[in-house]
């Protein structure tokens, strides 16, 4: 069995799933079909299926269960990272389909720095190893040397981020990989603090800056303009999102947020469309920044 029949064999097994869950003898008879439209060899024993899943979560992170109350298999999809995983999994899909190379589709041709590190940062982090690198820092002239323990990566905004412990600020911190180098791994273990929930401590900020000590969630009401509220519909500012009103002039949301730096940067950029109502301070905010705008051409 070829490389290619497998890979087009797991291709065809996640989007049948996708759809509604089946039973083995619906997935058999779908190679089966496949097999005699594709000319590949894509029918398997179940034994074979069951090892197909393995390699699937393994490559792919794509969970496929057998359900025994019904005795169909479908994916597992509960939260957010689950979907990412499929996203992934298109994108993979469609580099495959193009071909090594191809003009069919078009990347944004800036890419972040530091992908090469992430490999090396998700190995430390599973096997609780301190590292060491070199760390710029933009509003500085030099680096410096950073001891840490890593305990996991964080994406936003097409950036990559590595949340850790400072050995030397003995303080939760995050470094933005793109300004790392010089990475080297430690013999020294660590033990990851059990309290420690990387999702809650991100739950109610808007990227990947967190709350000053002290600092509260509060309540955010935005005003769309009807036009762009249907982008915000489509990509949430964020996962408190809800909607208050949507009518033809705006659409009214509001957020449990941090009101951190990039929050606010990212309503800058809405510019005239849109409007906040809450807090005052908030409002206040970016009326100073538009203001100040505003006075760099008078």
């Amino acid at each position: 069995m070829s490389l290619r029949e497998t890979m087009i064999r797991h291709r065809l097994v996640i989007n049948k799933l996708r759809l509604r869950p089946h039973t083995w003898k619906e997935i058999d008879n779908f190679l089966m079909q496949e097999s005699e439209i594709q000319e590949y060899k894509l029918s398997v024993s179940q034994r074979t299926f069951q090892r197909d899943i393995d390699d699937i979560f393994a490559l792919y992170g794509i969970e496929i269960e057998n359900d025994q109350s019904t005795k169909r298999y479908q994916i597992r999809s509960h939260d957010e990272q689950d979907h990412r995983y499929l996203e992934a999994f298109d994108v993979f899909s469609l580099l495959k389909m193009g071909g090594n190379r191809t003009t069919d589709v078009s990347f944004e041709k800036r890419r972040p720095q530091g992908t090469e590190h992430l490999y090396g940062l998700l190995h430390a982090i599973r096997n609780r190893v301190q590292i060491t690198f070199q760390y710029h820092k933009f509003y500085e002239a030099r680096s410096e040397t950073r001891k840490v323990e890593p305990y996991a990566l964080k994406e936003a905004r097409n950036r990559w981020y590595l949340l850790c412990h400072d050995v030397g600020k003995q303080a939760l911190r995050l470094f933005g990989i793109d300004r790392m180098s010089g990475l080297e791994f430690t013999k020294k273990k660590f033990t990851k603090p059990n309290e420690l929930d990387i999702e809650n401590i991100f739950h109610s900020s808007f990227g990947i800056i967190l709350p000053e000590v002290g600092q509260k969630v509060e309540e955010v009401t935005l005003s769309f303009s009807s036009f762009q509220g249907k982008y915000v519909k489509s990509l949430p500012l964020h996962e408190s999102q809800e909607i208050v009103e949507d009518n033809e002039k705006e659409l009214v949301i509001t957020l449990r947020i941090y009101i951190t730096h990039d929050f606010i940067m990212e309503l800058l950029s809405f510019g005239r469309d849109v409007k906040a109502i809450a807090p005052p301070s908030l409002a206040k905010i970016l009326t100073d920044s538009y203001q100040s705008a505003y006075k760099q051409y008078n």
